[in-house]
């Protein structure tokens, strides 16, 4: 890097990351397969450098619980990924903890060995969403690149985004140090929903690599991509877009028209609603 400021610095990595997910999700809404499909100029954008790129060391944390098929989709696709080369540990709450925010157990909270539904190793936290962050970086001493909440079932925009224990999580990664990317889709498990923003989470990996490589991705904001309740082949291409500010009533932000009716969305829950997948930024602290 040159001689910059710290906070120059900062801001023109969330812009470069953010450029390069919204290449890559443009890719995959137009039919790609998390890059190899991308135009010209997004593969080189998004897969170029990012072929050699890594080892990455990933924490895949949740608030759904050690129990969520989830977990073992977005495991596999990250450690499959042949645009970087990444290790994954799974350290997650031994049972459902949604809606806990960032909330911790004092003084620690116990974990034991444990399996995902497809019979990878984890860690299960007997405690909050966060303490599954401590868990990790404390009591099992790694060092992550990063810590990727999700796949979330039920989508986290708007003011939802302050009680979501996976949000919470993310923001925790973020005040120890450490970078943090969301996912959250559908309330209900649809495998080929969840591979799509699995596919997402990938493409932001991939795009954020070199700056993840080199821990110099920032960490005073995690990228929230949620993904809207559609079959894959009827969502539009990734959309940045800030937080809706409330939440207007009446509306179920968890449903989706699928009709692309809305091209220019304001919001995150503006674009799901009309089956966009959601880029947002979303700050480290409330």
């Amino acid at each position: 890097m040159g001689a910059t400021t710290a906070t120059g610095a900062a801001d023109r990595r969330r812009t470069t990351l953010t450029a390069a997910v919204l290449a890559a999700g443009l890719a995959l809404a137009c039919g790609g397969d998390g890059g190899s499909d991308a135009a010209p100029d997004a593969g080189a954008a998004v897969a170029g450098e990012a072929e050699a790129c890594g080892p990455l060391e990933i924490v895949v944390v949740n608030d759904d619980g050690v129990g969520s098929p989830a977990l073992d989709l977005l495991a596999e696709r990250l450690t499959a990924d042949d645009r970087f080369e990444a290790e994954v540990t799974i350290v997650v709450p031994a049972g459902e903890r949604s809606g806990t925010g960032d909330a911790t157990t004092p003084g620690g909270a116990p974990h034991d060995e444990a399996a995902t539904p497809g019979g990878a190793p984890a860690r299960a936290v007997d405690g909050y969403p966060a303490d599954a962050v401590a868990v990790a970086l404390d009591d099992l001493a790694l060092d992550p690149h990063l810590v990727v909440s999700g796949i979330n079932l039920g989508q986290n925009v708007g003011p939802l985004v302050d009680v979501s224990g996976t949000i919470g999580a993310a923001r925790t990664a973020l005040r120890r140090g450490v970078p943090a990317l969301a996912v959250s889709a559908g309330l209900a498990f649809d495998e080929a929903q969840f591979e799509a923003g699995a596919d997402l989470a990938a493409d932001w990996i991939a795009g954020s690599c070199d700056a993840l490589a080199g821990r110099e991705a920032p960490t005073d904001a995690l990228a929230s991509i949620n993904v809207p309740a559609c079959p894959p082949e009827r969502m539009g291409p990734l959309q940045e877009v800030p937080r809706a500010a409330a939440l207007r009533e009446g509306e179920d932000v968890f449903t989706s028209t699928c009709d692309l009716a809305d091209p220019a969305p304001a919001d995150d829950v503006a674009a799901i609603r009309a089956g966009y997948p959601a880029l947002t930024l979303v700050d480290a602290e409330p």
